[in-house]
């Protein structure tokens, strides 16, 4: 068992170009604990200023979110000139992989969880929108990177964003050229898909995508290359849901076509408009898709392994493939970019006992990831950020 500084490592989750993920504890006086995931730099990483800045921007950026629905960055440091991370793990898995089990298993998740998880999501979104530095100054922060691997749901019923790797924030000590494209093609906003200027509506047509295919069980822009992708991103017709999946209200209709309008001033004018014209139609059509329902939900779908966690050795899998070179398994025909966090949660482990493999959940089993987009960055002028 390696000590990094006052964790001690219990198990690497995984490595690749750029950094390492291990499922740690903390300890303090009178058998204090804590298991969380800390991600650090490869050490020959942390004398290379652009991979400094990049990293050193993603906590910075997530510090400073303070919400339910964001996963929690809990410290940022450096042990003998490496630096690190120390976060949130999620006790749960991503919205694309309980639909995906969902249907498997039961043969749908029904529309009122569905429901909740955008709702949800979107209401983390709108507090990271919003969010503002410790002086009061506007981050301005902007996703750019909605996808269903990113929206987390716990096995308590939580729901969170997560991955700010490749935001956009004012004061980042990194600064991206104008015009370079980040995120996943099939997720981006017409405008982004264009490398125009974003503004926080871009991630409300990034969620509207995620509900969309939730709804539907279709992909809605995904095509068979890169360039078709973004072509339909920018131009396809948005069909109805109710008209892909029978069954599914008009007043739902509205709600997601609105959010998918391409025209970013005919969308909802921030996230938070999103997740009211939701909940008003839980109410409305009196729908069952409380947090406690997801929760109920959740325990059923994954009876065995939670079961499992109690009378085995802990399992945990977080894994951030920004940080560590973009290497992440992905589905067939998906791109793939950006931190998930994805985790059945463990007990804390005998020491006299050997922590056994961890289970990786079925979103990051597969082919390497592709490479989406080329960053390039420049120095910060006269040490302000980017604007």
């Amino acid at each position: 068992m390696e000590t990094f500084g006052r964790y001690e490592f219990l198990r690497k989750i995984a490595s690749g170009g750029m950094g390492q993920v291990f499922l740690a504890r903390q300890k303090g006086p009178v058998g204090f604990q804590k298991l969380l995931v800390v991600k650090r730099l490869l050490p020959h990483l942390s004398e290379e200023e652009e991979f400094i800045q990049m990293f050193l921007d993603e906590a910075r950026i997530a510090a400073l979110l303070n919400h339910p629905n964001i996963a929690q960055i809990y410290e940022l440091g450096e042990v003998d000139g490496i630096y690190f991370i120390a976060m949130e793990y999620v006790h749960g898995e991503a919205i694309a992989e309980v639909n995906k089990r969902a249907v498997q298993r039961k043969g749908h998740m029904p529309l009122e969880l569905k429901c909740r998880v955008i709702a949800d999501a979107a209401a983390g979104l709108d507090a990271a929108h919003h969010a503002r530095s410790p002086s009061g100054r506007k981050l301005s922060l902007i996703h750019r990177d909605v996808s269903p691997q990113n929206v987390l749901v716990g096995f308590n019923g939580s729901v969170k964003i997560i991955d700010f790797g490749v935001a956009k924030a004012a004061g980042k000590l990194a600064q991206t050229v104008v015009g370079t494209i980040k995120g996943k093609h099939a997720y981006m906003s017409p405008e982004q898909a264009r490398g125009e200027p974003l503004d926080h509506r871009s991630d409300v047509f990034g969620l509207g995508t995620v509900f969309y295919e939730l709804l539907t069980q279709t992909r809605l822009f995904k095509r068979e290359s890169e360039l078709a992708t973004l072509k339909a991103v920018v131009g396809t017709k948005v069909v109805a849901p109710s008209e892909v999946t029978p069954g599914i209200p008009k007043a739902l209709d509205a709600v997601v076509l609105k959010a998918l309008a391409r025209n970013r001033d005919e969308r909802f004018g921030t996230a938070g408009e999103l997740q009211l014209a939701i909940e008003d139609f839980l109410v409305k059509h009196r729908l069952p898709g409380t947090t406690g329902h997801l929760a109920a939900f959740m325990r059923e779908l994954y009876t065995e392994e939670l079961e499992e966690e109690f009378s085995t050795e802990p399992t945990i899998i977080a894994y951030d493939p920004r940080l560590m070179g973009g290497r992440k398994a992905q589905a067939p025909g998906e791109e793939t970019s950006g931190p998930t966090a994805v985790a059945p949660p463990p007990k804390a482990p005998a020491a006299a006992k050997a922590v056994p493999p961890a289970r990786v959940p079925k979103s990051m089993q597969g082919t390497e990831q592709k490479e989406i987009s080329r960053k390039t960055t420049v120095p910060p002028k006269g040490g302000k950020g980017e604007k």
